[in-house]
């Protein structure tokens, strides 16, 4: 399919997603994982690929008829119009909580690590006025924007990682045993409630090009999920042990921290923190623009940019309400945002393909 200067190709659009998920992955899965399984933890993110691979398969079978559509027409076609704007209205829901979730997360990271005593309306409004214009600017430059910036922010973590291998201790991720097989199985949930943003990223499919390109670039991401995942649990688990991690507020950034243990780096957790605010950045503009896709379709609107300003507003004020302290924002996470974005990011795909089958609609 020839290219078009108001859309994405699906490349861009699975960088997108690998992006997004970063950002909860280094916030929510060391501590869990540790939690869950131990020291045989840096195994996880095996148990979790056929799931995220049949989500995959899945999305190419929903697309192989509708190529111009987007995933919130499809919920219409095959559920019918009254139920499936009734999805759509759980979707946008969901969404923005999720939206003001990750906004109050990114002003927590910086209170807890860096700047304790700054005002955290500072931070809210300083991340969503950069997410404000980016979105205004379209998908198509926040694509490119991410799509360069992607490459950095790898290499980065790569490097990273690569550094805090002198700190990493055998004997924090060995033995491993098959007591460890139950264990390993039960953490496909939360990685699988973080991989499902890959559905979400078909909100806007309508603007993304050469959908029958997504079982070959889904296939990419999976290799790139796996290898990313593994080297973000060796470097907690493996550097301060499964015990000490599940109670570090930011296990990543504590394990970065200690690299400047090493006589020749110093204050090295100053990269760790820019590439985040890059995925946090990212993460918040896509959902941003996420809520205003779905609204565009379940108001059957032409235009639906000047939605940015509230929804960006309801953002901010929304990210204080939705919990007094990190702690409570985490038991959010762990306990209500896990369930429902299996919910509705792996069983709704499922769902849609099997009704869509019977009813021939895809």
């Amino acid at each position: 399919m020839l290219a078009s200067p108001d859309k994405i190709s699906v490349r861009q659009a699975v960088i997108l997603f690998l992006t997004i998920v970063a950002s909860p992955a280094i916030q929510i899965l060391p501590r869990l994982i540790a939690e869950t399984v131990g020291r045989a933890g840096w195994l996880a993110p095996l148990f979790s690929v056929p799931s995220f691979l049949c989500l995959v398969f899945i999305m190419q079978a929903l697309f192989k008829k509708e190529k111009e559509a987007n995933l919130s027409e499809l919920f219409r076609k095959v559920f019918g119009n009254i139920p499936g704007k009734g999805v759509l209205v759980l979707y946008l829901i969901w969404l923005m909580i999720l939206l003001g979730l990750y906004v109050r997360y990114f002003t927590e990271r910086f209170l807890s690590s860096l700047l304790p005593d700054t005002s955290p309306a500072f931070f809210s409004i300083t991340i969503l006025a950069v997410v404000f214009y980016a979105v205004r600017g379209g998908i198509v430059n926040l694509a490119r924007t991410v799509e360069f910036l992607f490459f950095i922010f790898t290499a980065s973590f790569i490097s990273l990682f690569l550094l805090s291998t002198a700190n990493v201790k055998v004997i924090n991720l060995l033995p491993v045993s098959h007591y460890d097989i139950l264990p390993l199985m039960k953490t496909a949930y939360p990685f699988l409630a973080i991989w499902g943003y890959f559905t979400l990223i078909f909100f806007f499919g309508d603007k993304i090009n050469d959908k029958e390109n997504i079982r070959k670039f889904g296939l990419q991401g999976t290799v790139y999920l796996l290898l990313i995942n593994i080297m973000l649990l060796i470097q907690t688990i493996g550097v301060y042990g499964h015990t000490l991690i599940q109670r570090l507020p930011l296990p990543y950034f504590v394990a970065i921290k200690s690299i400047s243990l090493l006589q020749t780096i110093e204050r090295i957790e100053s990269i760790a923190m820019a590439f985040w605010v890059f995925v946090d950045f990212t993460i918040i503009s896509v959902f941003l623009y996420l809520v205003i896709s779905i609204i565009k379709s379940l108001f059957s609107l032409s235009e639906a940019k000047n939605m940015t300003s509230p929804i960006a507003l309801f953002a901010f004020f929304f990210s204080f309400y939705i919990g007094k302290d990190r702690l409570e924002l985490e038991h959010f996470s762990y306990y209500i945002a896990i369930p429902v974005n299996i919910l509705l990011c792996m069983v709704m795909p499922v769902l849609l393909l099997v009704v869509g089958k019977i009813r021939k609609k895809v």
